[in-house]
C-alpha cells in the first residue's frame, strides 16, 4: 500500500492510497504508465518518496536499503551555511515494500483530469485576505 502523490502540470497535487505492487523495484526517474495507479492515459515519472520512518529516497544512492551518507546539500539535508556537511540517513533510489509514499509528476496528461479519474473533489481556491488596519485598531500614543 503506497500513498501516491501526483503533481499535475497546473501545479496542483493529488494524493491517494493505492495498492500497487507493480511499483516495487522501480527507481527514481523511471517513467510509469498511469494505468498502474488508476490514471488511464497518463504517463508519470517517479520523482521521490519516503519510507515508513520518514527518511527520504535519494536518486544518487543505489539500492533498497537505508544508508547514512555525508551530505552538504540536496534531498534530505538543507545546509544552514555553505560548506557545512552532515551525516544523514536516506533511503536508496529503488522502491521496496518499506516505502510508504511515492511522489510522481505528470509527463503526459490524459483526456480527463486527475481528480475526475480518482473521484476527488478539488478544494475551492482560498480567498485573498486583505490586511487593512483601521484607525480604531491602532494603539493610542502616550502623552507624557
Amino acid at each position: 500500500m503506497f500513498r501516491t502523490v501526483v503533481s499535475a502540470k497546473d501545479g496542483k497535487a493529488f494524493q491517494k492510497d493505492i495498492d500497487a505492487p507493480s511499483l516495487v523495484g522501480m527507481k527514481l526517474g523511471d517513467k510509469v504508465d498511469g494505468a498502474l495507479i488508476g490514471l488511464n492515459g497518463y504517463q508519470l515519472e517517479i520523482t521521490g518518496g519516503s519510507d515508513k520512518e520518514g527518511f527520504p529516497m535519494r536518486k544518487d544512492v543505489p539500492g533498497l536499503a537505508r544508508r547514512r551518507i555525508l551530505l552538504s546539500d540536496g534531498t534530505g539535508y538543507n545546509a544552514v551555511q555553505s560548506g557545512v556537511r552532515k551525516r544523514k540517513s536516506v533511503r536508496g533510489n529503488t522502491i521496496s515494500e518499506l516505502i510508504v509514499q511515492v511522489n510522481l509528476k505528470v509527463v503526459t496528461a490524459g483526456e480527463r483530469a486527475v481528480h475526475e479519474l480518482w473521484g476527488i473533489t478539488p478544494k475551492p481556491p482560498k480567498e485573498k485576505f486583505k490586511n487593512t488596519v483601521s484607525e480604531q485598531a491602532k494603539p493610542e500614543e502616550k502623552k507624557g
